[in-house]
C-alpha cells in the first residue's frame, strides 16, 4: 500500500511538472539600434532626425514605440522603425521604451535614455569651416618650415 502510494505521488507530480513545464514560453528577443539620418550625436544627447530599429526575433508580430511613457508609433510590419526628430519635442532628459509583442501577446521591453539637444545645420557647418582652416594653417606653416630648410641649406 505505501509503495502503490508512493507511485501515485510520483506519477501526480511528474504530470504537474511537465504541465509546468510545457506552458513555459520565451519572451520574444528584442534590442534597440539607432541611426543618426540627419542630426547630432554624442554619448546620450542626439538632436536632429533620428530612427529607432527594434532588433526582434522573428515570432514578432508588433512593435510599440513609446517616448515618455506616450505612445509614438505601433509598427506592424518589419522592418519595425520609428523615425522622429527631436524638434518636434522638448529639450531634456527623454526615455525611450520598445515594447515587441509576438504573436502570442507575449511581450518584451527594451528602453534608452536620450538627452534631446537644439541641432541646426549651422553649427554642423561652423565646425566644419573652422576645421578646414585649422587644417589649411597646420599644413601651410608645415610647407613654409620645409620651404626654409631647404633654402638654408
Amino acid at each position: 500500500m505505501l509503495n502503490l502510494h508512493r507511485v501515485i505521488s510520483l506519477v501526480c507530480l511528474v504530470i504537474v511538472l511537465g504541465c509546468a513545464l510545457s506552458g513555459a514560453v520565451a519572451a520574444p528577443s528584442l534590442s534597440i539600434s539607432t541611426y543618426k539620418n540627419n542630426g547630432y550625436g554624442w554619448g546620450n544627447d542626439v538632436g536632429g532626425l533620428w530612427t529607432f530599429t527594434a532588433e526582434v526575433s522573428p515570432d514578432v508580430v508588433f512593435v510599440e514605440f513609446y517616448l515618455d511613457s506616450q505612445l509614438q508609433l505601433n509598427s506592424t510590419a518589419a522592418p519595425f522603425k520609428w523615425q522622429f526628430n527631436t524638434a518636434d519635442y522638448t529639450l531634456g532628459e527623454h526615455a525611450i521604451k520598445v515594447v515587441a509583442y509576438d504573436s502570442s501577446g507575449i511581450a518584451a521591453t527594451a528602453e534608452k535614455q536620450a538627452n534631446f539637444v537644439e541641432y541646426s545645420i549651422t553649427d554642423t557647418l561652423v565646425i566644419i569651416v573652422v576645421a578646414v582652416i585649422v587644417v589649411m594653417v597646420v599644413s601651410l606653416t608645415a610647407l613654409l618650415f620645409r620651404v626654409r630648410r631647404k633654402a638654408s641649406k
